[in-house]
């Protein structure tokens, strides 16, 4: 099954509009993780298997921030062995690294080898701002999700995003046109949408294929809220996803063992969304 019917799919059975996000920052782990003398790559795949083990029946996907894992010495084994880890107990969960590459062509081979082949990760997050060099070569990759930043929600991208084209429209809203008209006869693309940015979510997925999911961003830490998140559901009621990374990996202080609090937020959260989404049952 391609990656984004995995997606949709698991959207579908697990009632989930989740993506939790997998960035291990070793200052927020709980102390049960980061005593003893094992190292900092033992200690990050302790942790990060025991969130996979308690939040993946709540989720659509996963989503590897790659920073986090290229700080560590041996972080590009690290993100190997957690991407097996998942495919093995956790068939059908997709898992996504968000890397945010994007160069010409001897370049995007080289990344396509790393990230696909020898990662093994089942989709990748994208900046199109050099065009077809970046994305042709994906769309090409049929199984695999291409997540493309189209209008974001950090607080200064509007900056380059809203720039006003000689067509009159923001310049965000011709990468919009292009992913879905250009760049996704494949139909492997993901549009990544800002929560922050107070667009006309209506409007947008009046426009989106039905079976083209949206990545609401910048929701949790950012400041972001996903009340909008029924406006972006398909036909289905599924289509859109949040990601949480902080808000379900470092919950506050419980008397919870901390698997438990990260699975109890995980909960939470999906939950949530479903209400939001008008999908609890």
């Amino acid at each position: 099954m391609k990656a984004n019917e995995q997606i949709l799919e698991r959207m579908r059975v697990h009632n989930t509009l989740l993506c939790c996000g997998l960035d291990p920052d070793l200052k927020k782990m709980p102390p049960e993780i980061t005593v003893g003398n094992t190292s900092d790559e033992e200690k990050v795949l302790a942790f990060l298997r025991g969130v996979i083990d308690v939040t993946a029946p709540h989720v659509c996907a996963f989503k590897a921030q790659k920073a986090f894992f290229d700080v560590l010495n041996g972080g590009h084994d690290v993100l190997k062995e957690l991407i097996d880890y998942i495919h093995t107990s956790n068939q059908g969960v997709p898992v996504i690294v968000d890397c945010k590459i994007g160069d010409i062509e001897n370049t995007m081979e080289a990344y396509i080898q790393n990230l696909f082949g020898l990662l093994q990760a089942d989709g990748i997050v994208v900046n199109p701002y050099m065009g077809d060099d970046v994305m042709l070569p994906l769309v090409e990759l049929t199984d695999k999700s291409i997540v493309v930043l189209v209008k974001t929600s950090n607080p200064s991208g509007g900056i380059v995003q809203d720039v006003v084209i000689q067509d009159g429209q923001p310049l965000w809203r011709h990468v919009l046109d292009l992913v879905i008209n250009r760049w996704n006869r494949s139909e492997n693309m993901i549009l990544v949408l800002s929560s922050t940015a107070g667009l006309n979510m209506e409007e947008i997925r009046t426009i989106v294929p039905d079976n083209m999911p949206i990545l609401l961003a910048g929701v949790g830490a950012q400041g972001g809220s996903y009340t909008d998140l029924r406006k972006l559901l398909n036909s289905e009621g599924t289509g859109a996803f949040i990601n949480s990374s902080r808000g379900i990996l470092y919950p506050q202080q419980s008397k919870q063992f901390w698997q438990s609090a990260v699975e109890k937020a995980a909960v939470e959260l999906k939950e949530a969304l479903n209400k939001e989404g008008g999908r609890a049952r």
